[in-house]
């Protein structure tokens, strides 16, 4: 177990070739009657978002990180104490961006069961999820009735929708939950086979009865129903997120989370993890401290503190899901970077009289982004592909921005990166091992990946010392412990 978590790197390091890391009412009554939609019970294909004719799935499964499962279905939230678990089946769909808003918002965790077809018609929103540190679950490819099929055929339904999972976000899924909630002990051994722990549920909204209806007496219905986990120490509530999207669950999430917010419930995703808000960007210029953050209208914003104080909020513009990472790039002007909706890299600069614009950069991150200015100036922006590799981008007064460059490596976490006083290039991230990997650049020339080691299971933490001469990498070790 790692204990001491706070790495003094002396540049130039030795460096050994090694190979890369591969929202309080009380509860209402369930109103009735209700009237369900035209077609009854979600017809099966109203999950699909394609021909499952018209879409070849990658064959290639990325590194498979999972630990061991255990045999059998869960359907009590993880954690000790009172917890609570939102849970997402059938997307990505219309209403992820308002769901992932939401969540955003509020800084809570949820996990979201994915079907691999409707993975391949939106994988923006695949990376965002991944982006922002939502739990990701396999939900089969076409969403079948598993007991109906072969052990064959069950393992082909699950592993296409890995491999597309892992194609988009550098991995394949270590939690499922099958169509339906049906399963048979085919489904059980092949899903532990996999490092796949099933998980069921315990709270079902049926939210699906809503279909694309925005009557409030279908929210009333979410929310009475979602409400009834109140009686469990540990409820795994069900919702759905098709690709029509349900407007009526969008609608009552913020109350379904301020009913168990009321009742001191801790919030999880099927890992245990309990999420957090993103966190805000720093730097210095003449002008004061800028500090930038994700507003919670999803945009990028502004305060700067000065010896008068803090100055007022100002809204910088944008939809991001990533970031900020934010550097003084000169004495008076601020950039930061963020990851947009569409997963690239975006960086919105401003100068300490106002004013300042955004900028594409392109790419394709399932992390937030990590950026570094040098003593000479020149910048870089790195960020965590769908493949698992480490993507950096610079820029210099002379030649513009460059482009992206990949670093390879299998890494599951963001990149953090420093320059120190002689302009070598530092990032770092944690390894399929959970290692702490290492990888730099003194001129032109890339350094092989070195493993560190220790064991995390967090984005680390990289810094420059005062003078410039020396790295301070910062860890949570798997106790939890920094």
């Amino acid at each position: 177990m790692l204990r001491s978590r706070l790495l003094l790197l002396s540049v130039p390091v030795l460096l050994v070739a090694l190979a890369a890391p591969a929202a309080a009412a009380p509860p209402r009554p369930d109103p009735t009657p209700v009237t369900p939609p035209p077609n009854g019970p979600w017809p099966p294909r109203s999950v699909l978002a394609a021909d499952p004719g018209a879409v070849v799935a990658p064959t290639a499964v990325a590194p498979n990180t999972c630990p061991a499962a255990p045999y059998g279905v869960r359907s009590a939230a993880p954690g000790t104490g009172r917890t609570v678990a939102l849970t997402f089946d059938d997307g990505p769909g219309a209403t992820t961006p308002q769901i992932l808003s939401i969540l955003q918002r509020h800084g809570l965790p949820a996990t979201f069961f994915n079907i691999g077809i409707n993975e391949s018609v939106r994988p923006a929103w695949v990376r965002n999820m991944k982006t922002a540190g939502y739990a990701l679950g396999g939900h089969t490819w076409d969403h079948p009735r598993m007991p109906t099929l072969t052990a064959a055929q069950q393992a082909t339904e699950i592993d296409r929708q890995r491999a597309m999972q892992a194609s988009l976000v550098g991995g394949p899924p270590c939690l499922f939950r099958p169509p339906y909630g049906e399963y048979d002990a085919n489904t059980l051994a092949l899903a532990q086979a996999r490092g796949m722990t099933v998980w069921n549920w315990n709270v079902d909204t049926e939210d699906w009865k809503a279909g694309t209806s925005t009557d409030q007496a279908w929210v009333d219905r979410i929310v009475s129903r979602a409400q009834a986990g109140g009686s469990l120490s540990h409820p795994v509530i069900l919702m759905h997120n098709p690709p029509a999207g349900i407007p009526a669950t969008v609608s009552a999430l913020p109350a379904i989370i301020k009913f168990y917010q009321d009742r001191g419930y801790t919030f999880v995703d099927l890992h245990g993890g309990t999420g957090q808000r993103p966190a805000p960007g720093d730097a210095r210029t003449t002008g004061g401290e800028q500090l930038t953050y994700r507003g919670t209208d999803g945009a990028l914003h502004l305060r700067t503190r000065t010896a008068a104080g803090w100055s007022p909020d100002v809204s910088l513009g944008g939809a991001m899901v990533g970031g900020p990472a934010t550097i003084a790039q000169d004495p008076t002007l601020t950039s930061a970077f963020v990851i947009g909706t569409d997963s690239a890299v975006y960086r919105r600069t401003r100068p300490d009289t106002g004013g300042g614009s955004w900028i594409a950069l392109g790419g394709a991150a399932t992390s937030k982004p990590a950026a570094a200015v040098s003593p000479s100036g020149s910048v870089s922006v790195a960020i965590r592909g769908g493949n698992g590799a480490i993507y950096l981008r610079g820029y210099t007064s002379a030649g513009g921005w460059g482009g992206w460059e990949s670093l390879g490596g299998y890494l599951t976490s963001a990149p953090a990166i420093a320059v120190t006083a002689d302009g070598r290039l530092t990032v770092v991230a944690v390894g399929g091992d959970r290692a702490l990997w290492l990888r730099q650049r003194s001129g032109s020339t890339w350094s092989a990946w070195q493993r560190i080691g220790g064991a995390t299971n967090a984005e680390p933490a990289l810094t420059a010392s005062s003078d410039g001469s020396r790295l301070v990498a910062a860890v949570r070790g798997t106790d939890g412990a920094a």
